[in-house]
């Protein structure tokens, strides 16, 4: 057999390897968001990785109706900290559960408030406020997960 030959061989057997894989290996699955505790969850890790203590975060909940009620974090944060560094990783995190993150400044004291939205519902919200009492210790910034 000619170069030509075994190429061709080569190539069609290749070719079919790649159909078997791409039909039989199943794509990876989808994260669901199965309860709201998952977003708290998911919160408490990325204060963690800024290195927030349990001292510097309020929570209290709201009722909206007698269905519905949410959760409101305050976290009061020394003045040099990066709200929109924690505001990107919070949002990294929530974004394969389909949890929209959106925030609003509030001048001019550069206050951050969070809207934690799924189906279009307000789940949760954060208010990062500055406290000018707390000093900032040099800390790294957390690494986004792969």
């Amino acid at each position: 057999m000619s170069q030509k030959g075994w190429i061709t061989c080569l190539l069609a057997v290749c070719c079919a390897v790649a159909s078997v894989l791409h039909i039989q290996v199943e794509p990876g699955r989808n994260p669901v968001l199965h309860s709201p505790t998952q977003i708290d969850s998911l919160i408490a890790q990325t204060t963690y990785d800024f290195r927030l203590s349990s001292d510097q975060i309020r929570t209290r909940t709201v009722e909206h109706d007698s269905i519905f009620q949410r959760k409101v974090y305050t976290m009061q944060v020394a003045p040099g900290f990066s709200k929109t560094t924690f505001h990107h990783h919070l949002n990294t995190r929530l974004a394969p559960l389909n949890v929209s993150v959106y925030g609003a400044v509030k001048f001019p004291e550069k206050n951050l408030k969070l809207n934690l939205l799924y189906n279009n519902t307000v789940h949760r919200t954060l208010y990062i406020e500055s406290d000018p009492d707390l000093e900032r210790e040099p800390a790294p910034i957390p690494r986004l997960p792969d």
